[in-house]
């Protein structure tokens, strides 16, 4: 892939798209991410939704303007994060290149979220837009631009997009809010994990929302993650791509399919995109489980 920065396009954003234009980006129901890379330059915006900025390079003398307050200055570390709170206008200027994952939030949908799993009545996001450190974010981030920077199959699972929007969801309420200690729902019980494991396996091939997932065992999307954690050590999101991989092994040694179609069946983009996932994680290829 190559390193270079894509052209000076018009820096404006929108409800439904924080960063158009801004390299890759992908959608949920209730909010969207992005990975970008853009020369010195300027940005105004005013959406209803959160947004959270996190810098991969560091920068000096960075411009910003939240709201009507005076133009602030910042300098900042690689890894630092910047949180637009919903609603507010912003307007922002810098001054070398950088290199960013932007996620956007719907404050309905982060009402819901707090009022489900925190038992608050609404979502409140108390920020400033400068920057700071934030680690959870920046392992967030991190996974994000994992994710959309890999080349030819650049975009996420809406499984694993929903729940880095989940985790990062609760993590904004409870850090830049007011929340109350959340309940210890502890692990999925076997019944729970019986619906949610046939379910993964009914559609392998077109993929799960972890919102279908969470509402089979009555549960909130973020409450879903944390209680199969407890059960499996794993995510919704990583269990998943297991039983896609050894569907994938159990097809490519014992029947004659091609290797593509079984990419496919599984729920693989193209047989390209399986083999560097079982490469991933496995250590092997598909070609060479047939051999």
């Amino acid at each position: 892939m190559s390193d270079a920065i894509p052209p000076e396009v018009p820096h404006v954003a929108t409800a439904d798209t924080p960063v158009p234009n801004w390299g890759r980006l992908v959608r949920s129901d209730f909010g969207t991410a992005a990975w970008n890379r853009r020369n010195a330059g300027e940005i105004s915006q005013s959406i209803p939704h959160h947004l959270v900025l996190l810098s991969f390079k560091p920068f000096s003398n960075r411009e910003s303007r939240l709201g009507g307050t005076r133009i602030r200055t910042a300098s900042a570390a690689s890894g630092c994060c910047e949180i637009v709170p919903a609603g507010a206008d912003y307007w922002a200027r810098w001054h070398e290149p950088k290199e960013v994952a932007a996620f956007s939030l719907s404050q309905p949908w982060l009402d819901g979220l707090a009022q489900s799993d925190l038992d608050l009545p609404a979502a409140t996001v108390v920020a400033d837009a400068l920057p700071v450190v934030d680690r959870r974010v920046g392992l967030i981030g991190g996974m994000l631009r994992d994710e959309l920077r890999s080349g030819t199959h650049g975009t996420m699972a809406g499984l694993e997009l929903d729940s880095l929007l989940n985790l990062l969801g609760i993590h904004l309420i409870r850090q830049y809010g007011v929340a109350r200690p959340q309940k210890d729902l502890g692990g999925l019980s076997d019944r729970q994990f019986r619906q949610v494991r046939d379910h993964m396996q009914a559609h392998l091939t077109l993929g799960v929302r972890l919102e279908d997932l969470a509402s089979l065992v009555g549960l909130s999307s973020s409450q879903l993650l944390r209680s199969f954690r407890r059960r499996t050590g794993t995510s919704p999101h990583q269990y998943f791509t297991r039983l896609r991989l050894d569907e994938a092994r159990a097809l490519i040694v014992n029947g004659p399919l091609p290797l593509a179609e079984i990419a496919l069946t599984c729920g693989f983009s193209s047989q390209s995109h399986l083999t560097a996932i079982m490469r991933r994680e496995d250590g092997l290829t598909p070609g060479a489980l047939r051999v």
